[in-house]
């Protein structure tokens, strides 16, 4: 596989390589080696035909999340297709490991003023799509290590430490660790530092979004449901809230349950928990990027709890937040947005003749187009579109009961044959009771 990626021999490449892996995954593994000038390096290979295996996946989860959405197993409102190449585009970066190279080299230049964080070094040169070679940092997991063997002083102030990484990488500089869980972190001894490693999932944020973030969570910490229901309509929102008014109810009874705790006794895993029941109740659309960003902040407190279990990251939280938005106030800062919006409404005015001359010329020749949509006529699709998937649905199901009957009644003493119309006989019992089911949920 090393051969094939550098089309030469391995010990022309490399010093020494050790065969047995220092780690493996799903998708890849890590060995020791040495450059020829004696640097010694991480080598992640990616496993033989990973690519090929999780492109035929995809290929069979989208097949399935169609069919299910065709006879509405999915709620109504949640944007199928979205999501799904959301997660496609993001699991085909994850093994693209020059990505990932390049993704190493952008957080080691933001960290490093940064201390007690480290990030490992990448060497492009010796890097392709599925080998990636980088710095060899021995150290702990976290996952392994023993808490109670460091003092409690030491335990708080690593879980500090690696909170306040992630809260810059989230507000500060708008790129970050997706999945920062206790395994992709060392503690390098006798330096005492924290390592970051695996920067296959990362997210992006632009300012305006991390500010619209900020400035929610803080609304939330401070327990302010006018304030998030305000927000949530005016940025999150791709369609007007079905009912303000019961979003504002049911977020007002969450928040009461919290406005009896202080700080100490709240986790942010339940606060974020408690956000999304609500967000799927009310059919509220988020931007995939700023769940990313959500679960990035929930692990980042799990990670902080497995150091020391008495962390509570809302301090750090709401610390982060408060600076953030006044670091947004400054005044270069400030002056920088009016410019935007001045390029913004310059770019508006200098359109605004040739566009209105569009709309009369359209308006004159009768090309003006009124679009109006009937509820009526959208229930009427919906309806046909579930006779059609009845009418499929009945269809496999006569044909497998058929088929399976014949190879079952004209082979009745041949094992695999049987096996066949045993299983055929099984698909059917399955097909009709989803055809059961799907009539009587739509009755």
């Amino acid at each position: 596989m090393l051969e094939e990626e550098f089309r030469i021999p391995l010990e022309k490449v490399f010093r020494f390589f050790d065969p047995e892996p220092l780690a493996s995954a799903s998708i890849a593994q890590v060995h020791r080696a040495e450059l020829p000038d004696g640097t010694r390096v991480a080598v992640k290979v990616q496993k033989p035909q990973t690519e090929q295996t999780i492109l035929e996946d995809l290929e069979i989860l989208e097949s399935l999340l169609h069919l299910a959405d065709r006879m509405h197993f999915l709620e109504e409102g949640i944007p199928v297709e979205e999501l799904f190449l959301e997660f496609r585009k993001h699991l085909l970066r994850e093994i693209d490991f020059l990505a990932e190279a390049q993704n190493m080299r952008r957080f080691r230049e933001n960290f490093a003023q940064f201390p007690g964080v480290t990030i490992p070094r990448v060497f492009p040169s010796y890097c392709t799509k599925r080998v990636l070679v980088s710095e060899l940092i021995e150290g702990i997991p976290l996952t392994h290590l023993d808490a109670k063997a460091l003092r409690e002083e030491e335990r708080k102030a690593f879980a500090e430490r690696g909170v306040e990484a992630i809260l810059k990488m989230v507000f500060e500089d708008g790129f970050f660790h997706a999945d920062p869980h206790p395994g992709n972190i060392l503690l390098r001894l006798p330096e005492r530092d924290l390592v970051f490693l695996d920067f296959g999932t990362v997210g992006v944020v632009d300012r305006k979004t991390r500010e619209t973030m900020a400035r929610l969570l803080l609304a939330l910490l401070e327990k302010d449901t006018e304030r998030v229901v305000e927000l949530l309509e005016e940025e999150f929102l791709l369609a007007p809230l079905s009912s303000p008014l019961a979003l504002r109810l049911d977020l007002s009874e969450v928040l009461e349950r919290y406005i009896a705790l202080n700080l100490q006794e709240i986790r942010l895993e339940s606060v974020v928990h408690e956000f999304f029941y609500l967000a799927r109740k009310h059919r509220l659309r988020f931007p995939s990027h700023l769940a990313i960003l959500l679960r990035a902040l929930v692990v980042a407190e799990g990670t902080g709890l497995l150091l020391d279990p008495a962390f509570n990251v809302f301090p750090q939280l709401e610390g982060a937040l408060r600076r953030f938005l006044l670091e947004s106030m400054r005044p270069e800062e400030v002056l920088r947005r009016l410019e935007e919006y001045v390029l913004d409404w310059k770019e508006l005015l200098e359109n605004l003749p040739h566009r209105l001359d569009q709309l009369l010329t359209h308006a004159l020749s009768g090309r003006i187009r009124l679009q109006a949509e009937s509820q009526d006529f959208g229930e009427m699709n919906r309806r046909i579109e579930r006779m059609s998937t009845r009418l499929s649905l009945s269809m496999i199901l006569g044909s497998l009961l058929v088929g399976s009957s014949l190879i079952y009644t004209n082979y009745p003493y041949s094992r695999v044959l049987g096996i066949l119309g045993i299983l055929g006989f099984a698909a059917a019992a399955f097909l009709g009771a989803l055809l059961v089911v799907e009539m009587l949920s739509h009755r």
